[in-house]
């Protein structure tokens, strides 16, 4: 997303050394009124000239940052995302900075970091599930002396999505075979029916034979004629009898992400009518955020 960059505020407050400096440096102005030192008072002033020159530089290290685009990617819970941020200006010297992105009555901090000149990178987890609506990206560093901390708040005002958890505990073959709770229907007898069978060796899924592997649990493909491929489908529940929203919502997102990734399209069916059947991204995206708001 791009937008104008305004005049943002920019905030400095001293880190624990530079409190240990400017309370030396009041020690130091004490001592030398009371005594009459006036070789300690220069000195003293000496330092705070340079202090001062330290928290203007400070300052500067951060006017001259220039937003240009946030790319901000929906995310399953606790799953690493990456956050893509592109500069428009950015000052001269080390690139070293904290980033944080804010919202309302949300905070979210940004790790592993890979800043460069143009653009900068970084892994964050999704807290929770729903839209997340954000309005700043908080960037903050200590550079170049680390005697005073800066801090300034860029207007992103973008949103994204936490996905409900993808679990681990489920694989491809726990609701291969069941219908309207996710099952893929029974293939009838036709034109385009299958009848040569050769053992599984890695094939796509959607080259296996379920049909078969219901009845004897042996892995094989079709071989031979085109064939139609199955369908996965889904009634999202509004009564989940006992069931805790989070564990159902997950377990079926877990299984539209698989069947995204073995090219089963799949048939998400709510309040609002069907979704599908298809089985690319934008797809896949779509019933995700269906669930993460449900």
């Amino acid at each position: 997303m791009k937008f104008l960059q305004k005049k943002n505020r920019i905030y400095i407050f001293p880190t624990k050394m530079g409190g240990y400096l400017i309370g030396l440096l009041f020690l130091m102005f004490l001592l030398s009124v009371g005594y009459s030192n006036n070789l300690l008072l220069i000195f003293t002033l000496f330092l705070f000239g340079f202090n001062l020159l330290w928290l203007i530089q400070t300052h500067f290290h951060l006017q001259v940052l220039k937003l240009a685009s946030v790319e901000i990617p929906d995310a399953h819970m606790d799953e690493a995302a990456i956050l893509h941020i592109h500069w428009h200006k950015t000052p001269a010297g080390p690139l070293d900075w904290q980033l944080e992105l804010l919202g309302k009555n949300q905070k979210l901090k940004i790790e592993s970091y890979d800043h460069q000149e143009n653009s900068s990178q970084g892994a964050f987890k999704v807290p929770l599930r729903g839209r997340l609506n954000w309005k700043y990206l908080k960037v903050s560093t200590v550079l170049p002396y680390g005697l005073y901390k800066t801090w300034v708040h860029l207007e992103v005002n973008q949103e994204s999505f936490g996905y409900p958890k993808v679990l681990k505990d489920i694989s491809l073959f726990d609701f291969q075979m069941n219908s309207r709770e996710g099952e893929i229907p029974e293939e009838k007898p036709g034109p385009n029916d299958i009848r040569n069978l050769a053992p599984y060796q890695g094939e796509e899924y959607r080259r296996i034979s379920w049909k078969h592997y219901a009845r004897s649990g042996e892995l094989v493909v079709k071989e031979g004629e085109e064939y139609h491929s199955p369908l996965w489908t889904h009634q999202l529940k509004t009564h989940l009898d006992g069931m805790e929203k989070e564990k159902y919502l997950s377990e079926i997102a877990t299984k539209l992400v698989h069947c995204s990734r073995h090219q089963i399209p799949f048939v998400l069916h709510t309040d609002k009518g069907p979704l599908g059947p298809a089985v690319d991204e934008a797809h896949l995206r779509e019933c995700l955020r269906i669930l993460s708001l449900w």
